[in-house]
This record gives C-alpha cells, structure tokens and sequence, in this order.
C-alpha cells in the first residue's frame, strides 16, 4: 500500500464568538498583516470591524486589502502580493468566503517567490514557504481554511486551476458558525451544496484513506443536518454550527484526498460561463453519482445510510429544496463546447481521483444532462 501523507492547519479553532481571538492567534505568527477580504460583504456586517478591533488589541498593526472578487483573477493575486510586499507583511489573513481566503494562502505563499502569480498558475513550482495565513471562513462552503491550494483564474487565458503547496495551509483556522449567519439565502444554498459534493467526492475518492474516510462521513452528515434548513433559517446557531462542521471536515478530507469528476469539469464550466462554483457543483452531482455508483461498491450504502436514502436521489432533491435549479440552463451551456471542457477536465488532478475511470466522451454525457 502507497504511503499517504496527512496534512492540517497548526491550530483549528471552532466556536461562536472565536473570531475575538483572532489577534491573539495572529500576534504569536507576527506583529504585521494584512487582511484580505472581498469588497463589501464583511464591512457591511461590522466583520471586518471585529477582525480589526482584535488585531488592535492585541497589537497587530494591519493593512486591509479589499478588492478579492468572485473567483479571484492572477491580477489580483498580483495586487495582494505588491500590498503585502509593502506592508513587510509578516501574516495573511484572508477573512471571508473562498475567494478571499484562496487570494490570501496564495498571495502568501508566493511571498518569496520571484514571478507574477501567472507563471505558478500554469504549473511553475513554489520553491520555498512564504509567510503564514490565517484563515476565517465566512460561509459554510469550500472548506478554504483547511486545505493546502488556491484556486485562483486567469480570465485573460480562460483558465481556472489550483495553485497548491504544502506551505498553503493555513497556519491557523478559525471558523467563527456566527461570521456566516449574515451569508445571504442563495449564497448559504450554494456553499452547503458545494460541500456537500466535496464531503462526497473526497469519500469516493480513489485516495481516501481510512483517516479520511471517516472524516468525509461525518462532514456529509452534519451537512445532511445543517441542509436544507440552515438557507431559510439562517440565524439558527444549531444549523450555522452543524453547516461550518461540515464545511470545515469537507475541505480537511479533500485536501488530503482529493475530489472528483465534479470538480474536474466544474472549473472549465466555470470560468466560460461565469456559473457560481458551488450551483455547478451541485447540479452535476446527480449525474455524477449515477456513474459513479458501481465503483463506489460498498461506499455507497454507506452514504445511502448517512444522506437518509440513495445518494442519487438525495443529490437531485437537495437541489430544488435550497433553491437551486436542476439544470444550467440560463447559463447558455454550448454543446459545441462540450469536447474542449472535455479535454481541460481530463487533466485535473480531480477528475483523476474519480473512483470510475473517466473518458472524454463520459464528460460530454454528463454535460448533455445538464446543459
């Protein structure tokens, strides 16, 4: 049996009210940083106020970088990296959803790297570590602050991909179920689902391990608890607390065992038709299950027993019932584009992991489903 390696933030910090030490955590990895998040959400729910206040009294001096939009560009990593360059920034912390967190692990693991954030994007190696981030997820949805990559787009290319290095993980996690309570319905639906997909894609992964294994399960469960319910009544602190258990267990398993066909045609998808990462997800997760169902063998009625019934027929019923639509259909899905995602997908390191082998023509299908 191959070895396998297990990797996890130094420090996991969970609760109601854990983003008031988010100064304490960071002052023990330096004295200056800069705080990354997007342009108005955090602000507009006194978060980003809270973050400061913290980092203040604990004696951090911070620089806030406010400009990480949805799917952040290699430019605005770029722009991180010039601020945090100037700031002689000893700490990211990226406070916010995935974008936000993704732009600052990357950002500061290319501290000391010497090429704009391009050249790492098209597969150049990080060679060394950068500086430490610190990781406050705002949804309950990709699981950012647990894991070793960012995935980062290059619009001008019309590419989307992952930069990863085992330096990417964050120094610390801190998962506050109270910073997501002003997440908004639709984004609350998309995250859940999105880590739904990535508990049951890093389960069925031809990498899990036993340890990982175990922790996929439990994810989906507490997110099988949290969903639907945690869209409508998103200021329950139980459906908050069971979703960012979920999210955060989620983005630990895939991070040490990878995810699958989902994902490996979602980011193409993605960045041709600006479809939100976590609806992509989900709507492909039906599909993907079915094909999936064989090689999953026993894993199967092991999901059936923690969804409540057939994780296919969990997976088309989760849609509808937080909202989302079933198909991508005002996205203008091409056919004509079909063959071309096909070809980027089968060089994701997602796809790979897939407990079936896939082929081109198996990507067009599950496409065709959808579209």
């Amino acid at each position: 049996m191959p070895t396998s390696t297990f990797r996890a933030p130094d420090v996991f910090l969970f609760g109601a009210g854990a983003l008031d030490e988010l100064g304490e955590q960071t002052s023990r990895l330096g004295g200056r940083a800069v705080l990354v998040t997007g342009r108005r959400a955090m602000a507009e729910a006194g978060i980003t106020e809270r973050a400061l206040s913290s980092l203040k009294a604990a004696g951090v001096r911070a620089t806030v970088f406010d400009e990480v939009e949805p799917e952040p560009d290699v430019t605005t990593v770029d722009r991180l990296r010039e601020v945090l360059d100037r700031a002689d920034a000893e700490v990211a912390i990226g406070l916010g959803g995935g974008s936000a967190i993704d732009a600052a692990k990357v950002a500061a693991g290319l501290f000391h790297e010497p090429d704009p954030t391009r050249a790492y994007h098209e597969a150049a190696e990080v060679s060394e570590p950068g500086i430490p981030c610190v990781a406050v997820p705002s949804t309950s949805g990709t699981g950012s602050e647990m894991t070793g990559n960012g995935v980062i787009s290059d619009r001008e290319k019309g590419r989307k991909a992952s930069i990863r290095h085992p330096g990417m993980v964050p120094a610390v996690a801190l998962v506050d179920p109270e910073v997501t309570v002003p997440c908004p319905p639709q984004v609350t639906a998309m995250s859940g689902v999105d880590a739904m997909v990535q508990a049951v894609e890093s389960y069925l992964s031809r990498h899990a391990t036993p340890m990982t294994e175990a922790i996929s399960l439990r994810a989906a469960g507490e997110l099988a608890t949290a969903l639907p319910g945690v869209v409508t009544r998103g200021d329950d602190p139980a459906l908050r607390t069971a979703a960012a258990w979920g999210s955060a267990m989620a983005g630990l398993a895939l991070s040490n065992a990878r995810l699958g066909v989902v994902h490996g045609i979602a980011h193409p998808v993605g960045i041709r038709y600006a479809v939100p990462h976590g609806l992509v997800c989900g709507v492909l997760m039906p599909g993907a299950l079915a094909f999936n169902r064989e090689a999953a063998g026993e894993k199967f009625e092991r999901l059936r027993e923690v969804l409540g019934g057939d994780p296919v027929g969990y997976a088309q019923a989760l849609l509808p019932a937080t909202g989302l639509p079933m198909r991508l259909h005002e996205y203008g899905l091409d056919p004509a584009d079909f063959p071309a995602i096909a070809r980027e997908s089968m060089a994701s390191g997602s796809t790979k992991a897939n407990p079936r082998r896939v082929t081109e023509a198996d990507v067009v299908a599950l496409l065709e489903q959808v579209a």
